[in-house]
């Protein structure tokens, strides 16, 4: 069991002095004191392995100095073992509410006090062990948890990255527009939890694109009506492909990939959603999906001036965008630019 370290308070030294032998000569620590106000302190000082405490001392009593034991988190689980001369059954009941875990009666036994304080010791022992071992354990699956959603999200990345090789975009476009989402999220105040998947989400928001042809997707220039009509079934197609996934992210990736064309006036696509009928997400990804496509080279257009890319966006607030996102972008417009250069192409330099 080992060396433990115990705490004997008793206003009567005669008690303490025994007590202390009995407890010495099983190989235990020994600290006492002689009433309330000590033990306190010496307890606050250093939490002791398990108490033994008397009832009926003057100032502060035993009952009280449980009960004040028990309101701090620090002290709330060292066993305390009342001892008294009393026998009165109410009192006991009112020891055990004040979270005693066991009762000794004077005058004391020898073999009954090792006894008892043996087998709380080891009860202690245990219940930490077992404390500790749950951290461990909870901790390895954190580390697990947090290796999945890394790995999910590099996967994530990745299939991004190759939907938009396949169409020919700039090979950062899906980290920037994570970026941009993620950084209007919280501008946004939206809640810890939320941006997360936000992020992680908008790499996929053109997941629909692997059911569209590649002489749509590659087409410089514009699109006729009927090759548009087609392109723009990859907002409802990316929908389709994770609208049963039980799992949060992907659930994102649904939302964004049917929303992030819905315009705020209600003249988008696919449903023609209007104002905050269009989730957060989706407005988000939207505004920061065009931003990046304005900014950057596209098979079928060159990159803008960043000045015009600003006056195309709040030209468009209320119109195109939510108007609190717009002004969000406008007034962070530096640390915007920052994620662009941060993960630049050459796609900019092709205007």
């Amino acid at each position: 069991m080992g060396r433990h370290e115990i705490l004997i308070v008793d206003d009567k030294k005669e008690n303490v002095q025994l007590l202390q032998k009995f407890i010495e000569e099983a190989g235990h620590l020994v600290r006492t004191a002689l009433d309330g106000e000590t033990a306190l302190l010496s307890v606050s000082a250093k939490p002791p392995d398990l108490i033994l405490l008397d009832i009926r001392m003057p100032g502060i009593d035993g009952v009280e100095v449980c009960r004040r034991l028990q309101r701090e988190e620090r002290t709330a689980r060292i066993p305390v073992i009342f001892i008294s001369a009393l026998e009165d059954t109410r009192i006991k009941m009112e020891a055990f509410q004040a979270g005693g875990v066991d009762y000794i009666t004077k005058p004391f036994s020898h073999e009954e006090v090792i006894a008892r304080v043996s087998t709380h010791l080891q009860l202690n022992d245990y219940r930490h062990n077992l404390e500790r071992k749950v951290e461990e354990s909870v901790a390895r699956i954190r580390a697990l948890n947090m290796e999945l959603e890394l790995t999910q999200s590099e996967i994530v990345v990745a299939l991004g990255t190759l939907l938009e090789e396949r169409c020919r975009e700039t090979g950062y476009h899906v980290v920037r527009v994570a970026e941009y989402s993620r950084l209007l999220a919280e501008l946004r105040g939206l809640d810890e939890e939320t941006c997360y998947l936000i992020h992680r989400a908008a790499p996929l928001h053109d997941a629909g694109k692997v059911a569209i042809p590649d002489y749509i997707l590659h087409k410089e220039g514009s699109l006729d009506p009927e090759e548009w009509e087609i392109m723009k079934t990859h907002a409802i197609r990316g929908y389709e492909i994770f609208r049963n996934s039980t799992r949060p992210m992907l659930k994102m990736v649904a939302v964004i990939a049917k929303e992030h064309h819905e315009n705020w006036d209600g003249s988008g696509y696919p449903e023609g959603l209007a104002g905050e009928e269009i989730s957060m997400a989706g407005r988000i990804v939207h505004l920061a999906d065009v931003f990046d496509a304005l900014g950057n080279r596209r098979c079928y257009k060159k990159a803008w001036d960043i000045e015009k890319v600003f006056r195309y966006i709040r030209e468009n607030e209320g119109i195109m965008f939510d108007p609190v996102l717009v002004r969000l972008l406008l007034q962070n417009r530096e640390r915007f630019l920052d994620i662009m250069e941060r993960y630049c192409d050459d796609s900019r330099q092709n205007r």
